[in-house]
């Protein structure tokens, strides 16, 4: 048998370089697309939305190259969203390393109480808000 026609793609960007305002930028996209499917009906909005899984993706990245405790890092896509989505961002095990913007200490993509995205998300999710 021949060999399988199919190659390898070099990964397009340097994990050692990590933006962490994109990283936030993703996750917040990614809520916001989440919880809009969610209010639409969708119980489990699975698959789930891109931009989540990219955000999510990088976030464990980032989480590993700075030596977070695989027991403090979020498992899985839900895990996320119902916990550290929830928490404050100074809160998290990563520390985000965001040039010229200091979060508040309740500042979170989402909204304990109410499970919904905060104002934060949704200006992350626009770009705005974070300039690094």
């Amino acid at each position: 048998m021949g060999r399988p026609i199919w190659s390898i793609k070099p990964m397009s960007y340097d994990p050692t370089k990590l933006n962490h305002s994109e990283i936030l930028s993703l996750l917040a996209s990614g809520v916001l697309e989440y919880f809009g499917r969610i209010k639409a009906g969708e119980k489990d909005p699975f698959p789930y939305p891109d931009p989540l899984i990219r955000g999510f993706n990088q976030l464990s990245i980032a989480c590993a190259l700075q030596n977070v405790e695989r027991s403090k890092r979020p498992k899985g896509v839900v895990e996320f969203v119902e916990t550290w989505g929830k928490l404050p961002l100074t809160k998290w095990a990563l520390k985000l390393e965001v040039a010229d913007y200091d979060f508040a200490a309740d500042d979170c993509l989402i909204k304990p109480d109410l499970s919904k995205p905060t104002q934060l998300c949704k200006d992350l999710a626009r770009g705005l808000r974070l300039v690094s």
